[in-house]
């Protein structure tokens, strides 16, 4: 029997909800009224923390203008945890090697550095031929990592099986999306390439990440409810829990679980985002009387 997961969220961006997935968490909310009372009962010398404070909450208001709750069946649940650095590096590095245009875009790069190789070898003095053969090894080097990439790629692009096929084709549009996502995000660096990362931030790279884990792991959504702060109601349900599809129809008592287990997780997760949104707005009408400080 495959593993049956639910997971929640809330969340305003439309484009990434379809296939995004999120930790679950189900911590109370950590912000009570004597913290906003504390807060502004120091007085103009603390305005800086205050309005960073507001900052916070503010963000967290425009988090939750709707919530999502998925159910999923999974081949496998994955340990991976979420590093904003790690998962940076590692999509520019996939979206290079696992992608027609990355692929492509490094051939050039590689054929621009071999002309430049060797009309700089038929100048080069003898005191300067270590140099030149160092450069000439990282670029076989490189040349190397890259043939083995295009092999990979050829190999999955031309597989006969359906499914790996399928699965090839979903990772490469995935990284391809993800990747021109994070690159709306304008992110600033450091001087030593490590990225700036604030708390808005790291939200859009964990909801990114989130959406290349799903795909990556092949979660497949069976059950999904989207409940918005205006009140309207969606719910999906995928059509294998009720007709067969092509001999893919889901066992009648698994598909009884999956209902059950989506229907406790929407009626949690609905409950814990009401408590959230009550505890956001008081901690605004609390931090009303200090807005001038």
């Amino acid at each position: 029997m495959q593993d049956l997961t639910s997971k929640s969220k809330s969340n305003n961006e439309q484009a990434t909800a379809d296939l995004t997935t999120t930790d679950g968490s189900s911590n109370q909310p950590v912000f009570s009224k004597n913290s906003a009372k504390q807060i502004g009962s120091q007085g103009s010398s603390q305005s800086a923390s205050l309005n960073d404070f507001r900052e916070t909450i503010k963000d967290v208001l425009e988090q939750i203008t709707w919530l999502e709750v998925n159910t999923m069946i999974v081949s496998n649940i994955t340990l991976t945890k979420f590093d904003v650095q790690d998962f940076y590096t590692n999509l520019i590095e996939n979206t290079m090697y696992k992608t027609e245009g990355g692929l492509r875009d490094i051939k050039k790069a590689l054929l621009e550095r071999s002309t430049d190789l060797k009309q700089k070898g038929a100048l080069l003095s003898q005191n300067e031929l270590d140099r030149h053969n160092r450069d000439l090894e990282i670029y076989n080097q490189d040349l190397g990592i890259y043939k083995r990439a295009e092999r990979t790629f050829s190999d999955r692009q031309s597989s006969v099986d359906p499914r790996q096929k399928e699965q090839f084709e979903m990772e490469t549009a995935c990284y391809e999306e993800v990747s021109r996502k994070v690159l709306q995000l304008n992110i600033s660096k450091n001087p030593d390439g490590s990225l700036i990362i604030d708390a808005q931030m790291t939200r859009s790279l964990r909801k990114l990440w989130e959406l290349e884990q799903s795909v990556l792991n092949g979660e497949r959504i069976c059950a999904q409810t989207k409940l918005s702060l205006d009140g309207d109601l969606t719910n999906r349900f995928i059509e294998d829990l009720f007709v067969s599809n092509s001999g893919k129809k889901i066992d009648p008592t698994i598909a009884k679980l999956v209902f059950d287990l989506h229907n406790h997780a929407a009626e949690n997760a609905e409950k814990q985002w009401s408590s959230l949104i009550i505890t956001c707005v008081n901690l605004v009408k609390d931090l009303i009387p200090f807005r001038n400080k």
